[in-house]
């Protein structure tokens, strides 16, 4: 992906910029796009039989392989500059991908997700206070109802089809997920500034890949956990909702409010719920459905109004 990243003021006071409309919608599907991808993490995951930590130890050294590939095609190598800005955010996105295929491990992919997608709790007041992003009455009413909506999806989830439900570790694991996710993505929002697209992926990737190695030793997990078709399932995991998902927000970030992105990536638990519906048999309650319809009511709402804004605050600051 090539950046085209509208002109950034560089003074302290100057933190404003104006991309075009077009370049504003762009970021606002490449979102959305994320989404998409990331709604077939789950099922990916849980398709491949490992733990969690070990699952993100193959995922991440796959996608490392073929980060360095394009880096080496695009001749966009990740300087050292590139590495020490990008650490804090690659340490943050290894812990969260542990994070989230533990939770797996412990409850449905809809639960999980859906408690993930409580982040615009977190990530909208943050970006608001310490970012100094607008809110809006859209932003703030489109967040509520999305919430309003994965919180009734969440306590509408009927029981597993096998008969068995979510272990109460299982919610913990989701909100350490969530809250090491709201972190990766402000951090991302400072740091693609000053890092261009494909050398923050590969910097991020590597950094994550060498956080998940460490706790392998620290957990001695056992890494011949993936066989046969598993190898398939964890290399897709790397490439679709790795690479692709995580390389749109990326790209996306410097053209979208952060907490915007945070509410448009909502979509994940509701295209996450039907892939799991659809192919582990993860079942779905009329109320879960109702719920999911206003959460991509407000999403749609929220995207066309964003895609329309032309004036967009960025996040200037340094470190």
């Amino acid at each position: 992906m090539v950046d085209s990243v509208p002109h950034v003021a560089t003074t302290e006071s100057d933190t404003r910029v104006e991309p075009s409309p077009n370049t504003r919608s762009a970021g606002v599907i490449a979102v959305m796009s994320a989404s998409l991808f990331w709604s077939f993490g789950g099922v990916l995951g849980k398709s491949t039989g490992a733990s969690g930590i070990v699952l993100s130890f193959w995922r991440l050294w796959i996608a490392v392989a073929v980060l360095a590939a394009v880096s080496a095609t695009t001749h966009r190598w990740p300087s050292w500059t590139d590495l020490k800005a990008s650490a804090l955010a690659g340490v943050l996105f290894g812990v969260n991908l542990c994070a989230f295929f533990i939770t797996l491990q412990y409850t449905t992919i809809a639960v999980a997700l859906i408690i993930g997608a409580l982040s615009p709790v977190l990530a909208l007041p943050i970006a608001v206070t310490l970012m100094g992003e607008r809110l809006t009455l859209m932003k703030l009413g489109c967040a509520v109802l999305a919430v309003a909506g994965v919180v009734v999806a969440v306590l509408m989830a009927p029981v597993a089809s096998d008969g068995s439900t979510t272990r109460p570790i299982g919610y913990v694991w989701a909100v350490i997920s969530l809250l090491v996710w709201v972190l990766y993505l402000l951090q991302t929002k400072r740091v693609r500034v000053r890092v261009e697209t494909v050398r923050y992926m590969t910097s991020v990737t590597l950094i994550g890949a060498v956080t998940v190695s460490c706790l392998v030793l620290v957990t001695r997990g056992n890494l011949s956990q993936i066989h046969g078709a598993g190898w398939l399932w964890v290399t897709l995991l790397a490439i679709g909702p790795g690479i692709a998902g995580h390389g749109l927000v990326a790209w996306a970030q410097p053209r979208v409010d952060a907490s915007v992105t945070s509410v448009l990536i909502q979509f994940e638990p509701v295209g996450a719920s039907i892939v799991a519906w659809v192919a582990l048999d993860e079942r779905v309650s009329l109320a879960q459905g109702v719920a999911m319809v206003v959460v991509v009511a407000a999403l749609s709402l929220l995207a066309v109004r964003e895609s329309r804004i032309a004036v967009v605050n960025l996040d200037e600051a340094v470190g």
